[in-house]
């Protein structure tokens, strides 16, 4: 029913949010018709017809690359000359949305299979109430992070990584941690030891400029910006809104049709 936001539980009043990530997820979908490039440093991004490797000349730029060709400083978003220059020796490859959306409606049907109340928030990413699940108690839910991780496995052939925490916001920085295919479960008292020394561009919402703006201001880590004043904190658009988003939560067929809806391109 919308408008209803994620519930609590009943024992502990927490609730148990996870943030899903797909690892490199369109230079893996790429591999899993291009085995042989297991390994090899590929960037995905531009047509079909625009050269290859240092050979490149055009304006595309980077929608994913391999964890090889990051190494070399690769980004989503950069330039693929710069991309490529970087890292001459990696394979580009051009982008294929339909092959994409496709493997994304399955890793989000099989997370339904387990946890039905998703909120999509991109061709790779969704965020997941754990709250409610059978198991989520053990391991703080990690038993279950593992569990839809074995079934988007089963579904796709691809890893993910999982982040759980109370909220959103932590959620999506914990899902960071332990890249690629990892589980990171982060409780309010692990909070000041393994989120707070973390660099502000973390938190979701933080871009280049912003990042600027605040180490004028001698904020550099998360902490840091905790202590901010809240003027200081409201000033950056976004960042005290992130942790106050709520998913909603909706019948199982909403959740359905919303699972197989075509997602965002831009994340």
């Amino acid at each position: 029913m919308n408008g209803q936001s994620f519930p609590s539980t009943e024992k502990s009043g927490e609730r148990r949010i996870a943030h899903l990530d797909m690892d490199a997820f369109y230079a893996s979908v790429e591999l899993l018709r291009r085995p042989d490039l297991r390994g090899v440093p590929v960037i995905v991004g531009g047509g079909r017809n625009s050269g290859q490797g240092a050979n490149y000349r055009g304006r595309g730029v980077v929608t994913t690359a391999s964890y090889e060709a990051r190494v070399f400083g690769v980004k989503s978003g950069m330039p693929l000359m710069r991309a490529l220059s970087l890292c001459p020796d990696a394979v580009r490859l051009p982008t294929d949305f339909d092959e994409y959306r496709r493997i994304s409606r399955l890793f989000k049907l099989a997370i339904a299979q387990i946890a039905p109340v998703i909120e999509d928030r991109g061709i790779d990413e969704v965020y997941v109430d754990l709250t409610a699940v059978p198991g989520v108690e053990v391991e703080g839910g990690a038993a279950v992070a593992r569990e839809i991780k074995h079934e988007v496995f089963a579904a796709t052939s691809l890893t993910c990584s999982i982040g759980i925490a109370p909220n959103k916001l932590l959620a999506k920085i914990s899902s960071e941690l332990a890249k690629p295919d990892g589980i990171t479960v982060v409780e309010i008292a692990d909070v000041p030891a393994r989120i707070w020394p973390l660099p502000v561009k973390r938190i979701n919402g933080i871009g280049p400029k912003a990042t600027a703006r605040l180490a004028q201001l001698a904020v550099h880590t998360v902490g840091e910006l905790a202590a901010a004043g809240r003027n200081v904190r409201s000033d950056l658009r976004g960042v005290d809104a992130c942790s106050r988003l709520r998913p909603r939560r909706a019948s199982d067929r909403h959740v359905a049709t919303r699972v197989v809806a075509q997602p965002r391109d831009d994340l």
